[in-house]
């Protein structure tokens, strides 16, 4: 006779996964290194194609299989094939606020029938364009507005918002200088 354990989720997620996680970590804190991984490669023009085919969480390689077209609208010279690059930083962004917050709210047993956020970066291209030095070449700024509906009182809210804030990966690395380590190679 074969049992099926059934496994409790509240807004389609599992929080015995962040407990699971959280005790694998102060047992070794290998298991709380990750390293995500993206190939971009020229199409043409200035549409590319991004691919995401493993990651690696303490030591060892995870296999994914997502890709993203990356270009420009028509208007500053692309074919308009998919979002730009800034257009895919707002989105992971937004999707790492939405995530943290439906996985924290989760963990506090918060059902949720809506969670929704829209941002705006604003981007002065005569930085990126090298027309005045006074300009930095990103956003000049970025806002957004998480909207959210359910069974906890806009005080608990609140404080899950807050909470998310301080925990997630992209606010931080943007808010925060982040070691970048360029590198060109030259084929022959």
């Amino acid at each position: 006779m074969t049992t099926t354990e059934q496994v409790y989720t509240i807004n389609g997620f599992a929080p015995s996964g962040v407990t699971e996680l959280v005790a694998a970590i102060q047992q070794d804190a290998a298991h709380a290194q990750m390293a995500f991984h993206a190939a971009t490669t020229w199409v043409d023009g200035t549409r590319s194609l991004t691919r995401m085919t493993f990651f690696d969480w303490a030591g060892q390689a995870y296999a994914r299989d997502f890709s993203l077209t990356i270009d420009e609208p028509k208007e500053l010279g692309g074919t308009n094939m998919g979002p730009n690059p800034q257009e895919v930083l707002l989105a992971g962004v937004n999707s790492c606020i939405v995530a943290t917050f439906v996985e924290f709210c989760s963990v506090e047993g918060i059902r949720l029938e809506k969670v929704e956020i829209r941002s705006t970066g604003t981007l002065d291209v005569r930085g990126m364009l090298k027309l005045d030095e006074s300009i930095h070449a990103g956003y000049q700024d970025m806002r957004w507005t998480l909207t959210v509906k359910g069974d906890a009182t806009p005080e608990k809210f609140q404080q899950m918002y807050e909470a998310t804030i301080a925990s997630s990966p992209n606010v931080w690395n943007l808010a925060n200088p982040v070691k970048i380590v360029p590198t060109l190679q030259v084929e022959a």
